[in-house]
């Protein structure tokens, strides 16, 4: 991925995102938090879905850090975003599908996810589990693993 994709990159996920099921104010809040940037690039694998120069979806891993699994190594889903005109046609378990192709070529043992509500359903039907952290009350709520 190049610097000079992120602009078109970043307006699919705040498409994305705006199609959450949450309050318009936590939207808008939110989605600048989940946009990329220049470092991310140096710290993260971003890869994305194009058709004709735009994307239709990005899925970004972080590949260092990853604690919470529950043995490593181990990458983190850091985002998943499909855009909204494109979902139900798979390109979500396309992107999915992919990850755990690079990840299993690295020896990766587990990839987790810190899921937003409205894709619990999505990674428990791509055979994620549930991950009960030590401390619950101070875990993201949505915590899942996939063993690789």
């Amino acid at each position: 991925m190049q610097p000079s994709q992120l602009p078109a990159i970043n307006a699919l996920i705040l498409r994305a995102i705006d199609g959450w099921n949450l309050p318009p104010r936590v939207k808008r809040l939110a989605g600048p938090s989940h946009c990329y940037d220049e470092i991310d690039l140096t710290t993260m694998d971003i890869r994305c879905l194009e058709a004709s120069a735009k994307p239709r979806g990005v899925l970004a891993l972080e590949t260092i850090g990853v604690e919470e699994a529950p043995r490593q190594p181990a990458w983190r889903i850091h985002g998943i975003y499909v855009d909204p005109d494109a979902q139900g046609q798979g390109l979500g378990t396309q992107l999915l599908r992919d990850a755990q192709r690079r990840a299993r070529d690295d020896a990766v043992v587990y990839l987790t996810v810190r899921a937003q509500k409205d894709a619990v359903g999505f990674f428990k039907g791509q055979g994620f589990t549930p991950l009960i952290p030590e401390n619950p009350e101070l875990a993201y709520p949505h915590l899942f693993f996939f063993r690789l």
